[in-house]
């Protein structure tokens, strides 16, 4: 047994003091963010689904609540949702969620532009005059949420497939959102115009899990932190992260996408 296989088998041997819990964990997630995660139905799949399922102890229930993403962050505030998956931290959020110590995957945010219209990001004062693009929710690290409130003009939009139409009708010039995530509405996309990556990145942060404050299963934390940590010791958030991309970009039929 190689040791990326003997660390995966010890996850599973110690055992877990649930303190008392009972009833069931329920958790949310973007519903429309591959390859981290989307909704299928009243559920979801994608690459935290999988791994929510390696990390949470056996013993624990879990029930997807499929709403919103910015519903999802309000329902955790008051513990109406115990679990959000793959979030990135922030101040803000850390008012009302305990996340793990150790990521869940690595997600760099990127500017998305009509190529041709920068020639690269050497400095965000070249996004200066150019009416730019969020989706409702997101935050992106780096110092950049507070650059682009005092300093440019932007749109929010619902989701992260209205801000590429924009962007490719030319309501917007540029758009911030997932490398990954962009990749992937791209590959399943045909635009009028080419959209490109403007290097360098905005952030590189990594993108955690977040237990409610409000609520008791918040006490997994140390335990589901163990769990990534030694996962990504053995190379498994990457593969899961990629085998979820390829099906992303591969198996979804060609001008369609979750949320759609």
């Amino acid at each position: 047994m190689n040791l990326s296989k003997f660390s995966i088998v010890l996850l599973f041997l110690f055992p877990v003091t649930l303190f008392g819990q009972v009833g069931v964990l329920k958790y949310s997630t973007n519903p429309q963010y591959p390859p981290y995660d989307w909704a299928e139905g009243n559920s979801f799949a994608g690459a935290s689904i999988e791994l929510l399922a390696l990390v949470l102890p056996p013993q624990v229930v879990s029930e997807p609540v499929v709403v919103p993403w910015k519903r999802a962050l309000e329902l955790a505030k008051t513990g109406q949702i115990d679990l959000l998956l793959s979030l990135r931290i922030t101040p803000e959020r850390e008012t009302y969620l305990v996340f793990t110590t150790h990521r869940a995957f690595p997600n760099p945010i990127v500017v998305f532009a009509r190529s041709g219209s920068f020639a690269k990001l050497d400095s965000w004062d070249v996004l200066k005059g150019h009416v730019g693009g969020i989706s409702s929710g997101d935050t992106f690290g780096g110092g950049f949420d507070e650059y682009w409130r005092e300093n440019l003009k932007v749109e929010t939009a619902d989701t992260m497939i209205e801000n590429f139409r924009k962007l490719d009708a030319g309501r917007i010039d540029w758009f911030v959102t997932s490398l990954y995530l962009g990749k992937a509405y791209l590959a399943t996309h045909r635009l009028t115009n080419e959209i490109v990556v403007l290097d360098p990145p905005i952030s590189t942060t990594d993108i955690h899990f977040g237990f409610s404050k409000a609520s008791s299963w918040a006490s997994l934390v140390p335990e589901v932190s163990r769990r990534l940590a030694v996962l990504d010791k053995a190379g498994t958030l990457d593969q899961i992260l990629q085998k979820h991309l390829k099906l992303a970009t591969s198996a979804v039929p060609k001008g369609s996408f979750p949320g759609e």
